[in-house]
């Protein structure tokens, strides 16, 4: 049996035991009915067939037909959107904290960042009202500051200008980054995430890439108006010209 002619039902006997499947179960499963000798290439068959689908390093389950991101949220964030809400309600907001990019990295910063962003008129509006709440407090901090001050500060809350036509997402009723904007937020802003830059970006990507849903037209669009779309493209060729990439761009 070829690759391209296995179905789902014939590997879902593999699964019923548990959702996730190591990569070398499903290697030595499909071998029994397939001819096919490499296993890169039985793999990539089978994801981008839609029969599984990555979901982790070495992980893979049957293809749902969307796996949508959805960042999480802590209280601090929650309560950090409602003050601005409440005193500024008609600006738009978006409120993430970095610790969500350590899903998809390889290395682990112990460090991390509350990004509070706000259309450009109410910056200083919101910079001055969190600064009146909480303790380290930066608005749109130079390459100097970062590094000299916010760098050291876990929890830090940095303000900075939210591009128009940004894609976010709601959780929990409080707008939140989607994957398709941090991603390119990571290509773009890299003194902001100076830690996931060079290969750990091209891992972010890949592993961002196997786990979820990306909507390709909106990821290219706000990488256009940031000014970084070629090198977005790039990333994803990256990422998804290796053993361990799939085809959940859409």
């Amino acid at each position: 049996m070829k690759a391209n002619h296995i179905q789902i039902e014939d590997i879902r006997p593999l699964f019923q035991k548990q959702r996730e499947v190591d990569r070398e179960s499903i290697i030595k499963f499909i071998r029994k009915k397939s001819t096919i000798e490499s296993s890169t290439y039985l793999l990539n068959k089978l994801i981008k067939s839609k029969i599984i689908q990555r979901k982790g390093y070495g992980k893979y389950t049957l293809w749902e037909r969307e796996n949508r991101y959805i960042p999480h949220l802590d209280d601090f964030e929650k309560e950090i959107y409602q003050l601005v809400k409440k005193e500024k309600p008609l600006l738009e907001t978006c409120v993430w904290r970095d610790s969500i990019i350590n899903e998809f990295t390889l290395h682990q910063p112990g460090i991390f960042f509350i990004f509070v962003e706000v259309e450009r008129m109410g910056l200083d509006a919101v910079f001055d009202l969190l600064r009146d709440n909480y303790p380290k407090v930066y608005k749109q901090p130079s390459a100097e500051v970062f590094d000299n001050y916010v760098t050291y500060q876990n929890n830090a809350i940095i303000v900075i200008p939210l591009i128009s036509e940004a894609p976010l997402t709601q959780v929990d009723d409080v707008p939140t980054i989607s994957l398709e904007k941090l991603l390119v937020d990571l290509v773009r802003e890299t003194k902001l995430h100076e830690a996931v830059q060079g290969a750990e970006l091209t891992y972010v990507f890949r592993e961002a890439i196997n786990k979820y849903t990306i909507n390709k037209t909106k990821l290219l669009r706000y990488a256009r108006r940031r000014g970084v779309k070629n090198l977005v493209q790039e990333r994803i060729v990256e990422a998804t010209t290796t053993e361990y990439s799939t085809e959940q761009i859409r």
